[in-house]
């Protein structure tokens, strides 16, 4: 980082995402499914359904696309749900380079709504975040389940600033410059703890126990804060490799049969 970049450059920075496209194992997948279009205030977006049965909404994380949902979906599948898969903008084939809360807020909340028979919705790290944020009263899923989720924008941008070197002024001046993009409130209106402390359906919270962006603790506190919530660490792993734990698809079975059967 360049100690002359401006704050402007560096919020922009913050919140660019590093486009990846679609591998050969996603392309696969995405192949058996469906693919439709929802509207929001005026943009298309697409998302992707597969299968039958209590349907599953599936959201991806920073910096990577719905590719890393696709092995929870295969399991989900194979125990007889429908599964919805979605780049979350501007990630993977979806539109744009920086990242939009509000926008990313409004068309999780558009899906919760679109999507019928939404029995629950299973995030991984930022996916977390936007999808307890996005909650509202009228979503119909029966359970959440979050999977290394991060407690806050504040705690990213405390991240931020430790991975680029930041002093406290230039801190507060990014913290500064995003709450003049998105308002005073946007610490309050973007907390998966604040969210949590919200939600009125029960909620599985997953974490490794070798997670060095987002440590454990932060799994404790979101438990804490959520009324109906069981938490499980999992031994050895870490904030990314965790998608694809056999332990973990496993655990988020188990989870949403024990919900299936309290109906």
């Amino acid at each position: 980082m360049s100690r002359t970049e401006s704050v402007d450059d560096l919020v922009e920075r913050f919140y660019t995402v590093v486009k990846l496209p679609h591998d050969p194992f996603a392309k696969a997948f995405l192949n058996r499914c469906r693919s439709h279009t929802v509207k929001v205030n005026g943009r298309f977006y697409k998302y992707f359904q597969s299968g039958s049965g209590p349907t599953v909404l599936l959201v991806h994380g920073l910096n990577t696309n719905l590719g890393s949902m696709v092995a929870i979906a295969e399991e989900l599948l194979a125990q007889g749900y429908r599964v919805v898969l979605f780049d979350v903008p501007p990630h993977g084939e979806a539109l744009g380079t920086t990242g939009d809360p509000t926008e990313i807020r409004a068309l999780l909340r558009a899906l919760y709504d679109r999507l019928t028979g939404l029995h629950a919705v299973v995030c991984h790290s930022m996916g977390g975040l936007w999808a307890l944020t996005a909650w509202h009263a009228g979503a119909a899923a029966r359970t959440v389940v979050s999977i290394s989720s991060p407690p806050s924008t504040m705690f990213l941008v405390e991240r931020f600033a430790e991975m680029n070197g930041l002093d406290d002024d230039r801190v507060r001046a990014v913290v500064g410059e995003i709450e003049r993009r998105f308002g005073t409130t946007v610490w309050d209106e973007y907390s998966a703890l604040g969210a949590a402390r919200a939600i009125d359906v029960p909620g599985l919270v997953v974490h490794g126990t070798a997670d060095d962006y987002v440590p454990p603790v932060h799994a404790d506190e979101l438990h804490a804060s959520w009324p109906d919530s069981t938490v499980r660490l999992v031994e050895g792993a870490g904030h990314f490799d965790i998608v694809d734990s056999p332990e973990v698809r496993k655990i988020i079975s188990a989870h949403l049969r024990s919900v299936e059967e309290t109906r």
